[in-house]
Formats: structure tokens, sequence, C-alpha cells
């Protein structure tokens, strides 16, 4: 006899184990068969909750991100860019499934038939212009330099951040959190420079 647990509880552990699973394998090498067999319930049970694997996919996608993107929000509104990117490369350091799952997804999707392509196209113009929003304050704040552009800065950002986390996933020894603090550190204005 299975194990009856709560729709909204079972959700998350599809998405749980869905989020391990393509991390570990990718979208073409998981079949929803495999996900519900690791949750331990049937493959009908499973549509149950998600209507196909792509639908599993966006899902995993959207919960990780807005974990994501809470956290980073609320870092925002209390540290400067510089200060919140750190904070979300540690806050990712904690969460490796998480991390793998954006890694192996976000280069999959590069393909237009993926059903994340449009997520993360989607994804990286919407966090490329929140950071740059921030970037601008910061720039009024004193605490980035002024000829900084705000939307390049913002996309360099973004790209040293997942190229580091690449790194990591592939040898958890590497110093991500470091490499990144002294990449940072180069654009940080002295508290004593703020205008």
């Amino acid at each position: 006899m299975r194990n009856r647990r709560p729709p909204g509880e079972r959700r998350e552990q599809i998405l749980a184990v869905a989020t391990e699973m393509f991390g570990e394998s990718g979208f073409r090498g998981v079949s929803l068969a495999d996900i519900a067999a690791r949750v331990g319930i049937s493959q009908p049970g499973l549509l149950h909750h998600f209507r196909s694997k792509e639908e599993l996919l966006v899902a995993a996608l959207e919960r990780r991100d807005a974990d994501s993107s809470e956290f980073i929000q609320e870092m925002f509104r209390k540290a400067s860019v510089v200060d919140a990117v750190l904070s979300l490369c540690r806050h990712n350091m904690e969460n490796p499934a998480s991390m793998r799952l954006f890694a192996v997804e976000s280069a999959e999707s590069i393909e237009p038939g993926h059903p994340a392509h449009e997520f993360f196209r989607r994804r990286y113009v919407r966090v490329r212009e929140a950071t740059a929003g921030r970037i601008r304050r910061d720039q009024r704040l004193g605490r980035l330099p002024a000829e900084l552009d705000p939307a390049t800065f913002a996309a360099e950002l973004h790209a040293v951040m997942d190229g580091l986390q690449v790194q990591w996933l592939l040898d958890p020894t590497f110093d991500m959190a470091g490499v990144l603090a002294a990449y940072l550190d180069r654009f940080r204005r002295p508290e004593g420079d703020a205008q």
C-alpha cells in the first residue's frame, strides 16, 4: 500500500525529486516513470499533479527561481548589489541540487525547441533589468562607480556568477565565494568616497 500524503506535500516532494533528477541527467535523460519511482508513486499519480514532463521541468525551475528571487530581493532591500550577489552565491552553495538544475537546464535550453527555452530567455531579461536598476541605485548612493554602464555590468555580474557556479559544481573544492568576492571588490567604492 502506498503512503498517502496531502496533495501539497506530495507536489513538493515531486518537485524536489525532479530538481535532483533533472539536474543529474538533464531533461532528456530522465523519464516521468523514473521520477515517479523515486517519489514512490505511480506515473498516473505523478500526472495527477503535473500533466507532462515539460510542465514538471518548468515547475521545478520556477520553484528554484522563486526561492532565488525571494532571497535576492530581501538582500537588495538591505544591502548593496555587490553584497547581495555575494550573499546569493553563498545561498546557492547551500542548495547544490538547485544550482545543478539551473546549470544543466540553462545549457540545454539554448536549443529553441527545449521546453525551458522561453523560461530562461525571459528570466535573463528580467534579472538583468532588475539588477541594472539596483546598480543605478547604488551609483546614486555612491556605492559603485558612476562610469559603470548598469545594463552591461548587470549582464557581466550574471555571466560571472553562472560561470563560477559551473566551476564549483565540477569541483566543490573551488573557492567560488572567494573568487566572486575578489572580483566584486574591484567595483566597491570606499565608504568615504560616497558623494
